[in-house]
């Protein structure tokens, strides 16, 4: 393992620890207040960037950066930031209806998503492994979906939804940012995700001012995953390929499932269980087996 590989794999772990403390707070919110998806988004990030900017703003050599990133990256920020934010509404109206289990492994078939694009839009061809990977994929979606008392087939459909809107992210960024500076770039996305949510609640008239001690939940929660996972997230993308990626996330929903079990009183079902390892085993022959495959064309292009 190089030294780049290293780095990578440490801001990956640093993401699913940030990632999984933003789940688990927003389900938390959900579970205790009565509050729309659009506003605990609103002011979750709204929150973050207040906190964060005397960061970016103080500082000439920051500023530079983020005009930089702006200007070099601006069409892919936004058109990859839309596409989050939509993922985002659909995801938390899902969460606010489901168990933290299901909702965690579900939103991992972005893992899934990806491969899909790159066969469509990159040319790359599905392998033995990889088919039976999705087909295994598939079964375990099809379980976890189901689970009676648990989630609705609605908040499984808007989780999928959402999953392959997260998932057009990492493959714009993969494809058109040769190198990407990850904390402008995770700046730069609260703030249009501010604007979205912002104009988003008006015209749907759900705009509203939660309690403070609401908002700084949502804040904190926000700065962790919105603002430090997301960054870590895009500075990953420099050293590891989008594969490898995803499979150091696979451990990401196993983590909340236990979370949602022993600390959110949600039930042990064997369908979830079952339907959560097949997920994961086909993510996992489809990630691993995309690696393998790059590195021995590389091994077999340095022969030559």
């Amino acid at each position: 393992m190089t030294g780049n590989e290293k780095k990578g794999y440490f801001f990956v772990f640093l993401t699913g620890v940030f990632f999984a403390f933003e789940v688990i707070g927003f389900k938390e919110v959900f579970r205790r207040y009565s509050l729309s998806p659009e506003m605990a988004a609103l002011f979750g990030v709204g929150f973050a960037f207040l906190v964060v900017s005397p960061y970016f703003l103080t500082s000439t050599h920051r500023r530079k950066k983020v005009m930089l990133t702006f200007k070099r990256d601006g069409k892919i920020l936004l058109i990859g930031t839309l596409s989050n934010a939509m993922g985002i509404i659909l995801y938390y109206y899902a969460l606010k209806q489901t168990d933290l289990g299901p909702a965690a492994i579900l939103i991992k078939t972005t893992v899934l998503y990806n491969v899909l694009l790159g066969v469509v839009f990159l040319g790359e061809n599905l392998k033995y492994r990889e088919t039976f990977g999705i087909i295994i994929s598939m079964f375990g979606i099809y379980f976890i979906s189901t689970l009676e008392g648990q989630i609705h087939w609605l908040a499984a459909i808007c989780i999928l939804v959402s999953a392959f809107l997260f998932a057009i992210q990492s493959y714009l960024i993969k494809k058109f940012i040769p190198e990407i500076f990850g904390l402008e770039y995770a700046y730069l996305r609260l703030l249009l995700l501010c604007v979205f949510f912002f104009f988003y609640s008006l015209s749907i008239g759900s705009f509203l001012v939660p309690k403070f001690s609401v908002v700084f939940i949502l804040g904190v929660c926000s700065l962790l995953g919105y603002f430090l996972g997301r960054a870590f997230y895009f500075e990953a993308h420099n050293y590891l390929p989008i594969s490898k990626l995803n499979a150091t996330l696979l451990i990401e929903p196993i983590f909340l499932m236990f979370v949602g079990i022993f600390f959110m009183n949600e039930p042990i079902d064997i369908q979830k269980l079952g339907g959560g390892t097949l997920i994961l085993l086909g993510l996992y022959l489809i990630v691993f087996h995309k690696r393998k495959s790059k590195q021995n064309e590389t091994t077999e292009s340095n022969i030559e």
